[in-house]
């Protein structure tokens, strides 16, 4: 699966876009690990500290906040959707 980061996540990768491997029938929580398995330096950035992701991150999912999907980070996912990581950004 396809997988954009975005801003400081990206210095973190590397890149802009990367290919993550995940199980059959994978969720958001399942994808969740298997980039902290894959990028373990993004832990800080995407956690909080009861290991759920961050209130300072966005995951997108086709362009919609996995904090306004019915079923969370338990929201199934598959191949053709659009995945994003987005730190949270503050200017003035």
């Amino acid at each position: 699966m396809q997988v954009s980061f975005y801003a400081t996540l990206r210095k973190i990768v590397g890149e802009k876009t990367v290919d993550i491997a995940l199980p059959e029938d994978p969720n958001l929580r399942d994808l969740l690990d298997e980039v902290l398995a894959t990028y373990p330096d993004l832990r800080k950035d995407l956690l909080d500290e009861t290991g759920e992701l961050s209130r300072h991150v966005h995951l997108f999912v086709n362009g919609r906040s996995s904090k306004f999907l019915n079923e969370g980070m338990a929201t199934p996912i598959n191949a053709s959707q659009m995945i994003e990581f987005f730190p949270a950004v503050a200017g003035g």
